[in-house]
């Protein structure tokens, strides 16, 4: 991981990151679909998961062999 890569995001830089509204992310994260945490009022999801997330959502046309 890069130095500056930050462990923990916040919804509205996941919200950024994935071009989401605000709706969605919470969405994301109350459905559990999406881990994350609760510090305080603050809600943060772990980059890890974000990517791990993000691989299990990758589209495959299977009519496209």
């Amino acid at each position: 991981r890069q130095d500056n890569e930050q462990e923990f995001i916040s919804l509205s830089q996941l919200q950024e990151i994935l071009g989401i509204g605000r709706t969605k992310a919470y969405d994301l994260v109350a459905s559990g679909e999406l881990p994350a945490i609760r510090v305080g009022r603050a809600i943060r999801v772990r980059r890890a998961d974000l990517d791990r997330w993000a691989e299990r959502q990758s589209y495959f046309d299977s009519a496209r062999k």
